[in-house]
């Protein structure tokens, strides 16, 4: 994959969309020569695993679900942080890139700005405006993302962005988008 503009933007986005299943609580995202590593931890309901081990589990999961919607739970989730750890290297980015623009074809609405890989891809676009930013390292947690990079100078850059910071930095990059002639890709 080469490095042109909008490169961090791109890649941070489709590993964000890769990752968001997980729901993560906590995330680390270094670039290391031509791979990006992703670490974090994410949350795991017991209930969920303990009625994926049994005989019953699709039975037990469609109750469960009609169950949830007739009436309230009576106990708060059972959950517990799981450690992830993926690599994707340039190529696993293309290739995943080009199995989510299958479904961003018909579709005509803004992305969410609240998912994981619209809120990397605003990171990623801060490290493209950069101009030849490199060594890309990225930590999220509930409350902010800090992020490291290197400038063409090989001077080391690092930011903080509160929810809120990184909610209207997403809201002027959104409405230029939205302004551009050109077709938006999510």
């Amino acid at each position: 994959m080469e490095q042109t503009s909008g490169f961090y933007a791109r890649a941070l986005r489709v590993i964000g969309q890769d990752l968001a299943g997980l729901f993560p609580e906590n995330l680390a995202i270094e670039l290391e020569g031509d791979k990006f590593v992703a670490k974090g931890l994410s949350t795991k309901s017991r209930d969920a695993e303990q009625s994926s081990t049994s005989g019953w589990k699709g039975m037990k999961k469609l109750i469960n679900k009609v169950s949830d919607i007739v009436k309230l739970p009576n106990h708060e989730p059972d959950l517990e942080f799981v450690p992830f750890s993926r690599v994707y290297h340039f190529n696993d980015i293309n290739c995943l890139d080009e199995q989510g623009a299958k479904h961003r074809e018909d579709d005509s609405d803004m992305p969410d700005i609240y998912s994981l890989g619209e809120r990397l891809r605003t990171i990623g676009k801060v490290i493209d405006a950069r101009k030849e930013g490199s060594g890309v390292k990225i930590f999220k947690d509930l409350h902010q993302i800090m992020f490291e990079y290197q400038n063409p100078d090989g001077n080391s850059c690092r930011e903080e962005l509160s929810n809120t910071e990184l909610y209207q930095l997403q809201q002027r990059y959104a409405s230029a988008r939205g302004r551009s002639s050109t077709p938006r890709r999510k």
